[in-house]
């Protein structure tokens, strides 16, 4: 086999001059170096130094050689030599490479995104010139009219043009068929579990009152003892506890506490007498000729959905069942079985929204922008699969993503603020300082309006509510207790006394009745539930059922991600700090130091050889509280209905001898799940001051106190604001923070509470700060949800 000669090499030479064509040869002086290996050449062969040269190169050859490898001139303008759109390609070579990933590569599809903007802008303005020269007349738009501004909560969607002055509010629900296919789960009732324990106590009250003929112990050895949930207690001698009536008067005794403070004197025999009232009420029906109350029922027509008002409003006997598909500010994943099912109620909700109210069909959402309100803490699914449905399934134009908080100070007028946002089933607080939210100070908080309606339904019916029929789980009748509240709760302790009320009720079939009855106490100690959460049932909250709603970046984005937005905050590790043991004292961490690292045996320490060193029977390991820097893998899951987490010890040890001598420093921990869960169950008040704590300086922490914005719609509840006034100043002067007095803002006038952070959104779209926000489809498709984290500090 012939070795292959390759160019330039003396062998080349050498059969070349062998083939009868001679060529000049060039003498070779001693002392010319070798010549260099420069990348792209080849390798000269191994020989001796007084072999033949090569022939000479050409002109392109010796500049190849002559080349070093140096960085290339950065050329500016690359793509202004043709007009064509070049989409981004997928890099053929390296397959697992970083394309589209590094930030060099990004900014590419960001300027391809800007330049198609800029050549649109220019053609339009193009077109509008040529309009003009032609004589016809232009119409001036207002670009508000085709910027949308979407809100969704947990109850109601706000959404409406920038250019309105209050948005349109629809009912966030969806009506489908009972047998409709993949369906999803029912929602849990609310006080559910309360009137069952209250069925069960007034079983036992009544089998204890039969003396003779049957057996007083029917219930302790039949099948109902077994049923026990886990909130009923039975202290092994036959005597039940229920546990509704002791928090219950936990919230009585304290307002007994406040009212003796404020030295108002009432009658408390008033309450068996309100009782004993709403036991003989007896309803009123209305003529229809003069029923004010009277509504418009939705007829079924086999239709696959209903949404807003028509779903709320359809009979119970139409076979339809309505659901919400935001939960707690985040995606509906307890009702829902697949997430794709879920997006697709969302998007049906907005688009027969615009369509209904806005009059926008979706053949124009490529005209519009949007500008998308998201909550001040919540999950990034939420974010990118909500913006994702925007961009890719509606095809809107672009978006911007702002939060509630940033939103709301726009709209108050104010540039520091700590906004306390009270929904219908979560609230969020956050500190505002000058423009910057400040991540440190978010909470979320697991409880809102619907939780005051569902404890005054506990409390009502504890009290005789003449209308025994109540169910929450009908829409109409939800909505009646819930005008119910919004009506007759407060917190303005003097109102206590014998107060009489009416309400409605609306049938579908025959007269809709008048109710009248009477309250003492249940109106005030309803609302209470903020600052005593023992009420509340977070377990029968959750529901059964429940799916992992995987992201559509979950692969792409998260390792790079630096901010805390779903993570827990400063604000809601001071809320459960009282959760873990204190930390140790200084000589007791530095005689265990001491123990430990001495090489005595167990035997001479039991025996009392080291006489620094005093171990009983009762020592127990040293704990201190996790530092920042500490991670949360050692920790275990805390059991459903517990309220206090099992903090799992690292570095425990099996052998038995060593159960008797002091251990070294142990450290619990909570871990991320364990700490949100937590402190989503905080009183309404210890979380402002844990929030407010979290601020920064002191400085900082007074302006907060001094301007606490509350919006949403629970906090129109009457006497709130100067119920916190009064109970914030001592915790934060347990914080450490001099704050003598604290000051409520009141949202603007003329403005509902629920539409501030709407009415913030529409304010700062005639901003041109607005303008950086946008994120374009096209950006959109090349680089996905990179655009969040490239665009917005919070992500």
């Amino acid at each position: 086999m012939e070795t292959p000669i390759k160019e330039g090499s003396p062998a080349l030479a050498a059969a070349t001059a062998s083939g009868g064509q001679q060529t000049p040869q060039i003498p070779v002086m001693e002392d010319t170096p070798a010549p260099s290996i420069v990348e792209g050449g080849e390798t000269p062969v191994a020989g001796p130094s007084t072999s033949t040269p090569a022939p000479a190169a050409t002109a392109g050859q010796l500049s190849k050689r002559a080349y070093t490898k140096k960085s290339k001139q950065k050329v500016e303008g690359l793509m202004a030599y043709t007009s064509a759109f070049v989409p981004g390609m997928y890099n053929i070579k390296i397959p697992a490479g970083d394309y589209l990933q590094k930030e060099r590569n990004i900014d590419v599809a960001r300027q391809m995104s800007l330049a198609k903007l800029k050549k649109e802008k220019t053609d339009l303005e193009e077109e509008k010139q040529k309009q003009l020269a032609e004589g016809l007349e232009v119409a001036e738009v207002n670009p508000l009219n085709y910027t949308l501004i979407i809100h969704p909560g947990s109850r109601n969607l706000r959404i409406g043009r920038a250019s309105d002055f209050y948005p349109k509010e629809i009912p966030n629900c969806i009506a489908r068929p009972s047998k409709a296919p993949n369906r999803g789960n029912d929602p849990p009732v609310l006080g559910s579990r309360a009137k069952r324990v209250a069925e069960r106590a007034l079983e036992r009250r009544q089998n204890k009152k039969r003396k003779n003929g049957e057996d007083t112990n029917m219930l302790e050895n039949g099948s109902g003892n077994g049923n026990l949930m886990a909130d009923e207690s039975d202290d092994g001698e036959g005597e039940w506890i229920d546990s509704v009536d002791t928090n219950i008067g936990h919230l009585r005794e304290y307002l007994r506490h406040r009212l003796v403070q404020e030295r108002l004197a009432t009658d408390w025999k008033e309450g068996t007498r309100v009782k004993a009232t709403n036991a003989k009420i007896k309803p009123e029906n209305l003529p229809e000729h003069n029923d004010p109350y009277r509504i418009d029922w939705t007829e079924s027509d086999n239709r696959p959905f209903y949404i807003g008002t028509e779903a709320l409003r359809l009979p119970e006997k139409s076979g339809y069942k309505v659901r919400y598909p935001i939960l707690q500010r985040n995606f509906n994943t307890r009702d829902w079985t697949s997430s794709q099912l879920l997006l697709d109620d969302i998007s049906t909700i907005i688009q027969e929204s615009l369509r209904t109210e806005l009059d926008i069909t979706p053949k124009d959402y490529h005209k519009y922008s949007v500008v998308f309100i998201i909550p001040d803490h919540g999950d990034r699914n939420y974010v990118q699969e909500m913006t994702n449905l925007f961009l890719t399934t509606m095809a809107f134009k672009e978006i911007a993503v702002h939060q509630e908080a940033y939103c709301a100070i726009f709209s108050a007028g104010m540039s520091s603020a700590c906004v306390v946002d009270i929904g219908a089933q979560s609230t969020s607080i956050t500190f505002v300082d000058e423009g910057l939210l400040n991540q440190d100070t978010r909470i979320k908080l697991n409880y809102g309006g619907d939780d005051i309606t569902s404890a005054l339904v506990t409390l009502l019916q504890r009290s005789n509510f003449p209308y025994r029929e109540l169910d929450l789980a009908k829409s109409q009748e939800w909505i009646m207790m819930d005008d119910l509240k919004n009506k007759i709760c407060t917190l303005e302790e003097h109102l206590v006394a014998n107060t009489p009320w009416d309400f409605y009720v609306l049938k579908t079939e025959g007269l809709t009745q008048k109710y009248v009855f009477r309250t003492y106490d249940e109106n005030i100690l309803a609302p209470l539930i903020f600052f005593d959460t023992r009420l509340i049932d977070f377990k029968e909250k959750k529901g059964n059922g429940s799916f992992r709603f995987w992201g559509t970046s979950d692969d792409q984005t998260t390792d790079d991600l630096t901010s805390s937005y779903e993570e827990p905050t400063g604000a809601m590790k001071a809320c459960t700090a009282h959760l873990l043991p204190p930390p140790p004292a200084a000589e007791t961490i530095q005689t265990n130091r001491t123990e430990i690292t001495n090489g005595e045996s167990s035997e001479q320490k039991i025996n009392g050889t080291t006489p620094d060193v005093k171990v009983t029977k009762e020592s127990t390991p040293v704990v201190q509280p996790p530092t920042a820097s500490q991670t949360s893998t050692t920790s275990t899951s805390v059991p459903e209905g517990n309220n206090t987490p099992v903090p799992t010890v690292a570095n425990t040890t099996t052998n038995e001898s060593a159960t008797t001598l002091p251990k070294p420093n142990i450290v619990p921990e909570l871990s991320n799940q364990q700490i949100i869960a937590e402190a989503s169950k905080s009183p309404l008040d210890a979380a402002i001051a844990a929030s407010i704590s979290m601020a920064g300086t002191e400085n900082k922490a007074k302006t907060a106190a001094n301007n606490i914005l509350l919006i949403g719609g629970s906090s129109a509840l009457k006497g709130l604001g100067s119920f916190i006034s009064d109970r914030l100043p001592p915790l934060l002067r347990q914080k450490g923070f001099p704050v003598s007095d604290v000051s409520i803002v009141p949202p603007p006038r003329n403005l509902n509470p629920r539409y501030v952070s709407w009415k913030g959104a529409s304010v700062m779209c005639n901003l041109e700060s607005l303008s950086d926000m946008w994120i374009r489809k096209d950006e959109w498709d090349s680089i996905g949800t990179r655009a969040l984290k490239d665009r917005y500090l919070f992500y």
